[in-house]
């Protein structure tokens, strides 16, 4: 069987990708922490300083590149500081040292993981994507770019976070698009079968809601009823949240009811 390296293999999608790499692949994946599963060959390392880089890649065929770090995504909530800087030590830094060992371990094909809108960037976090991608398609190692929409759990953990403060202000007109990380992993899984295809169509959940309407499915399927004021979104708003969808690419199947109907709330 063919070798499969995964940065980001512990994280929520990355352990989608693992499960359903496993029966047909060796699956060796990069953490600071490794795992007691038998099965996955565990490289102890850390992207952000280059520890253990060499040997997740030594003879492996692929190389997927789910690894990422969003303060944003991290506390569940957005806070000021995310309008200006945003770490790049694993984005940035990571993705390159990445792809030079790839390089020199002549893998065969490097699966990027990517954020729909990102060559539209608003957000440091999202310059930094798009300057992982502008690496990725310069590297000397064969490519595809796979870009998701927000992932439902993120979703779900923003409003859960939200929820706890006495007034939530809420631009309910914005879009959002959300994905379950099951179905994106399974279109991981594809790109790695199918081989490099530079960039890849986008990757969407199955419907475009408005946050209002997200909201009142939350509450419903959550038992939550915080106290939510709208708010106007300002234009250059609008823009922002329309980029980060992508109505007319490839979507998943599982609605944002559907999943939270599967994953019930955890600690609330």
């Amino acid at each position: 069987m063919d070798t499969v390296a995964i940065t980001g293999g512990t994280g929520h999608l990355g352990r989608q990708l693992v499960r359903l790499l496993k029966p047909t692949h060796r699956v060796r994946v990069l953490t600071r922490h490794p795992g007691t599963d038998p099965e996955i060959q565990w490289v102890a390392g850390d992207l952000a300083t280059g520890s253990g880089v060499d040997e997740l890649v030594d003879g492996a065929r692929t190389v997927v590149h789910a690894a990422t770090s969003s303060p944003a995504a991290q506390r569940g909530f957005p806070h000021p500081v995310d309008l200006w800087r945003s770490p790049p030590e694993v984005d940035v830094d990571g993705t390159s040292r990445l792809l030079e060992a790839a390089a020199a371990a002549r893998v065969e094909h490097f699966v990027h993981v990517s954020i729909v809108g990102v060559d539209r960037p608003a957000l440091p976090y999202l310059r930094l994507k798009h300057t992982a991608e502008e690496l990725v398609s310069v590297s000397d190692v064969p490519w595809s770019i796979a870009r998701a929409t927000q992932f439902h759990w993120l979703l779900d953990r923003m409003f859960g976070r939200a929820a706890r403060f006495p007034l939530l202000p809420l631009p309910g007109s914005l879009p959002t698009q959300p994905v379950d990380d099951r179905d994106f992993a399974d279109h991981l899984a594809t790109c790695v079968a199918e081989g490099p295809a530079g960039r890849r169509a986008d990757f969407g959940g199955p419907e475009v809601l408005t946050l209002d309407e997200a909201m009142a499915t939350w509450r419903r399927m959550r038992g939550a009823r915080p106290r939510v004021i709208g708010v106007p979104a300002p234009k250059r708003l609008r823009r922002i949240a329309s980029d980060w969808t992508c109505p007319n690419d490839r979507h998943g199947r599982t609605t944002w009811a559907e999943w939270l109907h599967d994953h019930p709330a955890q600690g609330r």
